[in-house]
């Protein structure tokens, strides 16, 4: 081969956490929005667990119903986990729903900078009203936006990726890191934002797994 002909091979090497965003099914939607109203109805309140400046927040009632749903949004997730890490060997990780929540957001509330427990997190869309979205459209600045979400990673060095911010839609969800600090921005128009967050854990404690028998 001519050698000033010859190209440069190269390899880009992964770095920072592993955020994926999906949409899911519509089966799996609907059973969310009917979890969602019948824990706001039973008022599970469980604003007193989170960091959010959010009056709604409410405890699913019932996580046996939607962990099927997780579980193969998950092994999609630990696929691509390992296409992220260059791995030949698989996962094998197994993962418990610890907590699930579902965010009414209203008019000025917020979600500041804050990380999870556990394995993983996530966070799931239900209602993203189209005031909203206008509200987005109109928004001058460098961020998602009114209604976004962003999350942060590393020292905020010029020349690498620190920061990731999305205006979300409907049936979207990002799953990542639990330790990934993630904050979620204000809007102003009058009306509701419905979304769904939880946490995974792995390698859970025998004590936490649920009896099969009862």
């Amino acid at each position: 081969m001519d050698k000033k002909n010859q190209q440069i091979s190269y390899q880009v090497l992964t770095w920072g956490p592993c955020v994926a965003k999906m949409t899911i099914t519509d089966a799996f939607y609907d059973l969310l929005v009917k979890e969602a109203e019948a824990s706001k109805v039973e008022e599970l309140n469980y604003q007193h667990r989170l960091a959010g400046v959010i009056q709604k927040e409410f405890k699913f009632r019932n996580l046996e119903v939607l962990t099927p749903y997780m579980g193969e949004i998950v092994r999609l997730y630990d696929g691509i986990w390992d296409k992220w890490r260059n791995s030949n060997k698989p996962s094998v990780n197994k993962y418990l729903i610890k907590t699930m929540w579902v965010n009414f957001q209203g008019p000025g509330e917020f979600n500041p900078p804050h990380d999870h427990s556990d394995e993983l997190s996530f966070v799931i869309y239900l209602k993203v009203p189209p005031e909203i979205k206008k509200e987005n459209s109109e928004f001058k600045g460098k961020s998602a936006g009114p209604g976004g979400i962003c999350f942060l990673y590393g020292e905020g060095n010029r020349q690498a990726i620190t920061y990731q911010s999305h205006f979300p839609e409907e049936k979207q969800i990002f799953i990542f890191p639990a330790w990934l600090k993630h904050f979620v921005l204000p809007f102003k128009s009058d009306v509701e934002r419905v979304s769904v967050s939880g946490n995974l854990a792995s390698n859970v404690p025998f004590k936490e797994v649920p009896d099969p028998k009862k």
